[in-house]
């Protein structure tokens, strides 16, 4: 009898989880969206070069075929305020890192140390990518079917690029970094035939002449089985170069991303 009255008490206190858990999931659904946390993972792939000169002498490394830089993926976090129904605030933070491991085929000088030809280079490249940026869709037909305006941002990037010979006596180690920070300017589009599906594109980017560039374009689909929740997929190009006299770092980061939202 007392385990058959315990587990009549467990199914009561689970329905009673359930109502709690989903009453405000009920609520929400039944309100505009204002709120929406996103968690990205992206698929990437890396061309790079980088520059670092000691009394204007330096080599132009390639990334890939100087020190085996290898491919990888990483997250990225969003939090998009929606201000209005033309308008949207968002932050967004990248944090990318890629390592190699490479017997080189060529003598490189960097930042004034010079690693000659055969010696092993272990390699650490780490860019930290943050937005912040506003879109006003002022174009806005058939109450949010198609949606089209301006997206303003101020990108700001970290990178840091470091050298290692550890093999050596004694071990060689130089590194470099870069900052770069620029306001964009660009376009943002939404097509929303259904409820339940969002067409998304966007792009925004710069000149900064002799400073170097940057610009950062994606597009994809957003499944929306709920209102409070989503899945989203797509391609994304991320392209910047940074420069300071002969020094200089260029990233090409490229790939498809999948995520999901978390809507309020």
């Amino acid at each position: 009898m007392f385990l058959k009255g315990g587990a009549t008490m467990t199914k009561k206190f689970l329905w009673v989880l359930v109502i709690i858990v989903f009453t405000p999931c009920i609520a929400f659904a039944q309100r505009d969206v204002r709120l929406e946390f996103e968690g990205r993972y992206w698929f990437t792939d890396l061309e790079g070069r980088a520059k670092v000169t000691e009394a204007d002498i330096g080599t132009d490394i390639d990334f890939k075929k100087d020190l085996d830089i290898k491919d990888e993926g990483y997250p990225e976090v969003r939090l998009t305020w929606y201000t209005g129904k033309k308008s949207k605030i968002r932050f967004a933070y990248t944090q990318v890192g890629y390592d190699g491991d490479a017997n080189i085929q060529r003598t490189i000088l960097f930042n004034g140390t010079t690693y000659n030809v055969g010696t092993r280079v272990l390699t650490d490249l780490d860019v930290k990518y943050l937005r912040i940026g506003w879109a006003w869709q002022f174009i806005n037909i058939d109450n949010g079917f198609f949606k089209l305006g301006t997206l303003i941002e101020a990108k700001g990037f970290w990178t840091k690029t470091t050298l290692e010979a550890p093999d050596l006596v004694p071990a060689l180690r130089e590194k470099e970094r870069f900052v770069f920070a620029l306001p964009t300017i660009g376009a943002a589009l939404d097509i929303n035939p259904h409820k339940m599906l969002n067409i998304f594109a966007e792009g925004s980017g710069l000149p900064a002449g002799k400073y170097g560039y940057m610009y950062d374009v994606e597009a994809g689909i957003k499944l929306i089985p709920i209102k409070i929740l989503s899945i989203v997929g797509g391609y994304r190009l991320l392209e910047f170069k940074a420069k300071d006299d002969r020094d200089f770092a260029k990233v090409r980061v490229h790939g498809p991303f999948v995520g999901v939202t978390v809507r309020f």
